[in-house]
C-alpha cells in the first residue's frame, strides 16, 4: 500500500529505553501504513514491542529515531481525532458508569450536556442499558471493558488504537466483543490498530495481519486476510479462515515461538 493514501505513515521507527545494564531496543526500523477505514492488528509474542508502537503512535511515548504520520502530520502528543482502550479498562471507581464515559468531555473541554444521549446510546449498543448508575465495582469485567470502549467512542474519533482489549476476558465474553467490534467496524468504517496475542482473534477482524517478532521488535511478515465481510463467528469453522490460521501458527514456529491458541 502507498503512503500517499495512508491515514497513518510509519516509517524507519526505532525505539530505544535506557536501563541500569545498557539500552534495550523495544523497536527497530518498524515501516508500515495503514489506510483510512482499515481494520490491522498487531498479532505477536509478549516483548515484541506492539504496545510500545502503540504508545508512540498515541503519542504517549516518543520514538528515538524514525516518524509517525497520521493525515500527513507528525504526531507529537496525543492526536485530537483518535480513541484508545487499553487492556486494563482505567474506569475510576468513584464515579458511575454515565460519568465514567463521559470523562473525556472533560479532558477536551467539551460540553458535556451535548454528549450525554451519544453516552446512553453507546451504552445500550454494548449492552449496559440499565447500568449507567452503577460504579465499576459493581461490574464484571467484560462489562467495564464494555464501558472502556464507549469511552473511547464518544467523540466518535476516527482512528481507533486498541492495546489488547479483550486479553484477560473469558472465552464466551471474548467472542461477543469480537462481534460487537466487527458490527462496529462495519457500521462505521473506522480506522483500527488493534493488538493481540491471539491468532484467531486477529484473522476474524481484521483486513491485515501484522506479524512482530522479538529481540528486538520488527515487522515479519504483513499477511491480507481476503474473508468476507460481515463476518460471524461460523466463519472461523471455514477452510479458508483455518488456513489464515495455520500459516500465522505456522510461521511462529520458524520464527522459534511456541503460540498456544
Amino acid at each position: 500500500m502507498s503512503r500517499e493514501n495512508s491515514y497513518v505513515s510509519i516509517r524507519d521507527v526505532g525505539k530505544v529505553y535506557p536501563s541500569p545494564h545498557g539500552e534495550v531496543t523495544a523497536l527497530e526500523d518498524i515501516n508500515l501504513d495503514i489506510h483510512n477505514h482499515e481494520f490491522v492488528s498487531l498479532l505477536g509474542p509478549s516483548g515484541c514491542g506492539k504496545s510500545t508502537l502503540l504508545k508512540c503512535l498515541a503519542g504517549l511515548e516518543k520514538a528515538t529515531k524514525g516518524e509517525i504520520l497520521i493525515q500527513d502530520q507528525p504526531v507529537v502528543g496525543p492526536p485530537d481525532d483518535m480513541g484508545v482502550v487499553f487492556q486494563r479498562d482505567i474506569l475510576l471507581d468513584w464515579r458511575n458508569i454515565l460519568d465514567n464515559v463521559l470523562l473525556i468531555t472533560e479532558f477536551r473541554r467539551l460540553d458535556r450536556s451535548k454528549y450525554e444521549d451519544k453516552a446512553r446510546a453507546l451504552l445500550g449498543r454494548f449492552g449496559l442499558q440499565g447500568f449507567e448508575n452503577r460504579h465499576p465495582w459493581e461490574l464484571s469485567g467484560g462489562m467495564r471493558q464494555r464501558a472502556s470502549i464507549c469511552r473511547a467512542l464518544l467523540d466518535d474519533p476516527e482512528l481507533l488504537l486498541m492495546d489488547e482489549p479483550f486479553g484477560a476476558l473469558d472465552a464466551m465474553t471474548r467472542d461477543d466483543l469480537n462481534l460487537e467490534l466487527a458490527r462496529l467496524w462495519q457500521d462505521t468504517q473506522k480506522t483500527v490498530l488493534f493488538i493481540t496475542h491471539s491468532i484467531p482473534e486477529a484473522v476474524f477482524l481484521s483486513d491485515r495481519v501484522v506479524v512482530m517478532s522479538r529481540n528486538p521488535g520488527r515487522i515479519d511478515e504483513v499477511l491480507q486476510v481476503d474473508l468476507p465481510r460481515p463476518r460471524h463467528l461460523s466463519v472461523r469453522e471455514s477452510p479458508e479462515f483455518g488456513a489464515y490460521v495455520s500459516h500465522l501458527r505456522q510461521r511462529f514456529a520458524q520464527l522459534g515461538i511456541v503460540h498456544g491458541d
